[in-house]
């Protein structure tokens, strides 16, 4: 079944945000809880946002995990990463792999800039995207493309450009043009489109991941969740999307967060009115953050919310990972989840990192350790439902085509 439902806004470059009608409505919080206060300096401002980093003006990145210790070489820009090899580009440089522990570079003799890539496991190769909506598998040891096809011209793209996936033997690379191509990982052979998104303007891929027993992804415009039985869809002008405790979060322009589940379905749906949300940080809460300078504190379903001041508007590049934002030359770190507080009272998040007691941290790390034994005992169990779990989604994507956007129906939210 596939569902449709309002429209929304895209999350561009920072300029564009000043473009548009010469009269504008800006997201006014009828009240302000509180501030939030950075916790410190990067060594050197962000200078580039990308899907799985950003890298800092001294050559630094910051991932999901934090703030990297390795610096790549002057110019160059992180796009993705494995062991100690990092895939990069530059600006009127050539595209290289960089190891971070030798710090020697192969040249990736591509004839655009690398605009997102997937180190593919056991080999020499990557799978690759770049500037003209070229994509295909290149082999960085023997320095040749095994597999190179062009898709439809994209003049316009989100800074989120999704990285290529690996699922099972298949290499999925989202385009420029909101399609995800399934490559054979060896030979580079196209085995079918999948057409996520068909908007004229900015419809690359930018959020692609598998969620529970799903494959998500989303363009500015649609978001779909395919399982091996079938394919949900929702079409919204997406900012963001974030996945906490087995629920997505679809971030929309007309300051819309609507709570689904797994298949899309609208759960729950909260509307700040001319808000414009450019990241966000999760836990126990979701700490939503808007351009205007302002954290939007909720529960998970959206019932309650407090909004809470930064110390600057947005205007710059901003990073966020699920536990800290990175914002131009700053940080904050929310160094707990807020697990203590009632449901109905979200917290600032320097409140929410107050709250854990020495004692409590003993007793997760405690049940953290029983779980991880728990899960690795489970694992070998695992393995073979997973492998059926990847052949049904192969014979779904096999048979899948263009979605039909007249089945869709409306869908709303209580």
């Amino acid at each position: 079944m596939i569902r449709l439902s309002v429209t929304a806004f895209l999350l561009v470059f920072f300029v564009l945000f000043n473009a548009g009608c010469s009269e504008k409505n800006y997201f006014e919080p009828q009240e302000v809880k509180g501030a939030v206060n950075y916790d410190g300096d990067l060594p050197s401002q962000i200078v580039e946002v990308g899907y799985e980093a950003a890298t800092l003006e001294n050559g630094q990145v910051i991932t999901e995990e934090g703030l990297q210790t390795y610096h790549l070489p002057e110019g160059y820009r992180y796009i993705a990463k494995s062991g100690e090899l990092v895939a990069a580009a530059g600006d009127c440089k050539p595209n290289i792999i960089y190891n971070i522990v030798t710090k020697e570079s192969i040249s990736v003799n591509l004839p655009r800039r690398l605009l997102g890539a997937l180190f593919i496991p056991n080999t020499d190769t990557i799978a690759f995207l770049i500037e003209g909506n070229s994509y295909g598998i290149y082999n960085y040891k023997e320095n040749k493309i095994v597999s190179k096809y062009v898709s439809d011209p994209a003049v316009t793209a989100d800074i989120r450009i999704a990285n290529p996936m690996m699922l099972e033997k298949l290499v999925l690379i989202p385009t420029l043009d909101g399609k995800l191509v399934i490559l054979n990982k060896t030979t580079g052979e196209k085995v079918r489109e999948i057409i996520v998104g068909k908007g004229e303007e900015f419809n690359n891929i930018i959020f692609l991941d598998v969620i529970g027993n799903r494959l998500v992804a989303a363009t500015p415009h649609r978001i779909i969740s395919v399982s091996p039985q079938l394919m949900d869809a929702q079409s919204l002008e997406i900012s963001d999307v974030i996945f906490v405790d087995d629920a997505i979060y679809i971030l929309s322009k007309d300051g819309t967060i609507y709570h689904c589940d797994t298949d899309l379905k609208i759960l729950h749906s909260r509307k700040f009115p001319f808000a414009h949300f450019v990241g966000a940080i999760y836990g126990e809460f979701i700490y939503i953050i808007e351009r205007e300078g302002y954290v939007i504190a909720t529960d998970q379903i959206l019932s309650t919310d407090n909004v809470f001041e930064l110390p600057d508007r947005i205007d710059k590049w901003l990073f966020t990972t699920p536990d800290a934002l990175y914002y131009d030359k700053s940080y904050f770190k929310l160094h707990a989840y807020a697990e203590d507080v009632e449901p109905g009272a979200p917290e600032t998040p320097e409140a929410a990192s107050e709250t854990e007691t020495s004692e409590e941290r003993r007793d997760m790390e405690i049940a953290e350790q029983k779980q991880g034994a728990e899960e690795r005992s489970l694992q070998k169990e695992s393995n073979e439902e997973e492998e059926s779990w990847f052949s049904d989604i192969w014979n779904a994507l096999k048979k899948m085509t263009e979605p039909d956007d007249s089945a869709d129906t409306v869908e709303g939210a209580e």
